[in-house]
Order: structure tokens, then sequence, then C-alpha cells
């Protein structure tokens, strides 16, 4: 463990322990060169750490590196630290420019209350980080906006703050991915590993929905993986639906840009915006129209549209299928491993887990029960010809590159036959292998 004032690198004095997460600690340190506070970012490496963070560590500095914006702390250094310097495990170090303030969360846990305007000055603000953000080749994703990652400055402005989670790629490669993100503000294809610039959008507007209400997103109501916020707040109606359009769990009916998000905040005109060319409301589509030679022509003709598409729309909308039960499980194994990786633990909760699963429906019963090194999600059937399934989500030991680290690895069961019975929960074998338990097949997901 490191110490307070201990030097590191004979130039940064460490000052004030601010945060500790297993193998990771961020402290207030003094620049002895330029006599000036710095964060430095620590992580421990060590047999018991997961391989991942060592990657997200790294992918954070250099992303800081070529990051040049007002409002996102400057990167400074990257070192690592010796066994003898580091009590007998070596480090690494991220040093980046000190804001000074508090933390929307610090400020919340005070009992803060947040204005409307003040809300809105914050999401414009955070909206202009992320314009910058997204329009940088390739884009450059946050993936964990959340109240303790945004820091008001003294000066009145709002920063984002710990990279820690940031994707360079639009997309992820291959099929393997890193479930990274907070449950109650990461949207579902983040824990798909499809996280897009929409998704850190959707992580916006669960916080301003936190700042608002005082509750975090994953501990209000949700109806059709919606939040349910308006009826405990007093909003401007137009706010208040850009809020809702932020928080589409759809991702085409969220604001696909951060820059059309900010248009739509500052105009109050978003409702069909967004939706790109499918609008018929759009000023340029009733120009065009405006050619067909009069204004009664051009209304027949949208009231024609309109009479063509409204039924096909309603048609389209109640003919999506929702998630199955296997679906649902699968979804609830990746968040397992993201709250895993949030707090080195597993959930005891549905709920905690910020996918807006029911524990009970028509068809299914859901649960999770966690052990010390395990999570285990049930979706029990509730009709006899219905079959039941397991998730299991298990810590692990796993050699890479000659080095021994801890991870997370899932698998989904299928009961061999129908029935209400409770599914028997997955197994880790003698030689590391997940299996499924008799009864119970595996399936992917």
């Amino acid at each position: 463990m490191l110490q307070k004032n201990q030097v590191l690198q004979k130039r940064y004095q460490l000052k004030q322990q601010l945060g500790h997460n297993a193998n990771r600690q961020t402290w207030l340190a003094e620049d002895l060169e330029l006599k000036e506070p710095v964060i430095v970012k620590l992580l421990a490496f060590s047999p018991q750490m997961q391989w991942d963070e060592v990657k997200l560590f790294e992918r954070e500095a250099k992303v800081l590196k070529q990051l040049h914006h007002p409002r996102i702390p400057q990167y400074l250094d990257y070192f690592a630290v010796d066994e003898n310097t580091g009590a007998g495990l070596p480090w690494f170090g991220l040093v980046q420019e000190y804001i000074p303030g508090k933390s929307l969360k610090q400020l919340l846990d005070e009992g803060k209350q947040f204005t409307e305007f003040q809300v809105r000055s914050y999401a414009t603000g955070i909206l202009e980080i992320l314009i910058y953000l997204h329009e940088l080749s390739p884009p450059v994703l946050h993936r964990d906006i959340k109240p303790s990652n945004l820091i008001l400055g003294k000066n009145g402005k709002i920063y984002l703050v710990d990279f820690g989670a940031v994707q360079d790629k639009a997309t992820a490669e291959g099929v393997t991915f890193t479930v990274v993100g907070t449950g109650g503000y990461a949207p579902m294809e983040q824990f798909w590993g499809r996280a897009v610039p929409a998704s850190d959008l959707y992580a916006l507007g669960a916080t301003l929905i936190h700042l608002l209400t005082g509750t975090a997103p994953a501990d209000l109501p949700q109806k059709d993986l919606r939040i349910q916020f308006s009826d405990v707040v007093n909003l401007n109606p137009t706010f208040c639906r850009w809020i809702e359009t932020l928080t589409n769990p759809a991702l085409e009916q969220r604001f696909s840009t951060a820059r059309q998000a900010l248009n739509a905040l500052k105009t109050g005109r978003f409702s069909d915006e967004f939706r790109g060319t499918n609008s018929l409301r759009s000023p340029k589509n009733s120009v065009s129209y405006l050619r067909l030679g009069s204004l009664a022509a051009l209304q027949l003709l949208l009231v024609g549209i309109t009479s063509m598409i409204v039924p096909a729309f309603l048609i389209y909308k109640t003919s999506q299928p929702r998630p199955s039960a296997r679906e649902r499980i699968g979804s609830m194994n990746r968040a397992q491993q993201a709250y895993y990786w949030e707090n080195n633990s597993f959930s005891e909760s549905v709920d905690k887990l910020g996918l807006g699963i029911k524990t009970q429906t028509e068809n299914y019963e859901y649960s999770t029960r966690k052990t010390a090194n395990a999570s285990f999600n049930y979706a029990i059937a509730r009709k006899n010809n219905l079959k039941s399934y397991v998730g299991g989500v298990f810590q692990v030991k796993a050699v890479e590159q000659g080095v021994t680290k801890m991870t997370t690895q899932a698998i989904l069961c299928e009961a061999n036959s129908v029935g209400k019975t409770q599914s028997p929960p997955p197994i880790i074998a003698t030689n590391g292998d997940r299996l499924c338990s008799p009864g119970t097949t595996e399936v992917k997901n």
C-alpha cells in the first residue's frame, strides 16, 4: 500500500487518497517540479487482478494523451513504479490535471437539490464535450458518464473525468469485448459490447434524471425498460420529452449525435428532427412538397401519406418481439460482469443490474443469487409448456502471456424439458471448464 507523503518518480508527492477500489488508488498529489496539485491514478499489478484492467488503464493513458479540450483533465505523465517503491507490488501511474471542485455525486450525497436551469446548463456543457469526443476520428466514447465522473469546477463549469472505460473505436472488433459501464446509466447495447455515440447520450440522460430527482436511475421504477421520472419532478414538458428521448431504450429512437441533441435542447424542436428524413413535418420536406403547385395539393398529399404510414408504423411497433427469457438471462450475465467490474462483487438484486427486468412476468419469474465467487441468474417458467433458464458468472483464474489474472466467465443453460421447476445452477469443473448441470444444456446468447 502506498503512503501519504510518499514521493513517486522523484516528483509526485502523494497528499490525499481520493479513491481506493481493489487494485486501484487515486491520489491528490503535488508536482514538486511545477509546485502545483495533480491527480495521480495508480493500478497495482498483482496476480489477483483482471488482465482487462491493465488494458483499460493503458488505453486511458493513450487516449487522454491525444485529447485537448478545456473541460477534460489534461494528460501529464505515465510511468511504472517498481516493487521496492510500491510496497511489494509494481504499479502503473497516470498523472493528469487537477480540477478544483466537487463531483456531482458528492453534491448529491450532501443533499444538494438541482434546479431545472442548472441541469440544462450542465447538459449543455456535457454535450459540448461529447461533440468534441464523438467527432474525433475515430470517435472516442466515454462509456461511463455518471454523477461521480462529472466535476463542477469552482469556476462553475462542468468537467468530464475518469476515462477508465473509454473506447477509441466505433465498434468493438471480433466477438470478444470488455464489459464496462455502470448499471442504471449504461444502455442495453453497451452490455452487448456495441456502444455507439448514442450510448453516451443515454448515460447523460440517466445522469440528468438523477440530478433532477435525487434518486439513482436504477432505484426509479421502469416501464417497458423506460425510466419513469416525470411524475416526481416538475419540468418544462419540452425539456422532459428531451430527456425521455435521450434515455429511450430503443437505440434508433434516441438522438444519434451529441450535436443533434444539443441543437434540439437549444431550439426545443426535436420530436421529429432526430429521426432525420422520416420526419413528415420537417421544413425542408414542406418546401419541396410546395412545388406540387398549391397548398391544397400539399395537404391532400400529407393526409394520404399519413393514412398509409401511421397504420404501418403501429403494426411495426406492436409486432416487435419482446426479449425472450433466454435473452434476458444472457443480459443479466453480462450485467453481472459489469457490476463485478465496478464493485468487485456480484449483485444480489435484479433491480440493481439496471436492465429494467421485472422479477415476475406473465411467463417467468426472474431472480439472482450471488456467492463469493459466482452469481446465478434464474428465469423460472410459470407455465408448464415453457422451459426454464439459468445463467452463471464465475470469477476464475486465467493465464495470459505467462501472467495469472482474475477474470469473469459466463455460461447460459436451458432446461432439457418444460415445466415450472428451477434449473440447477451451472458448475466449474476441476479442470476449470464451465459446465451446465445435469438436466440442462448450454445455449449460446
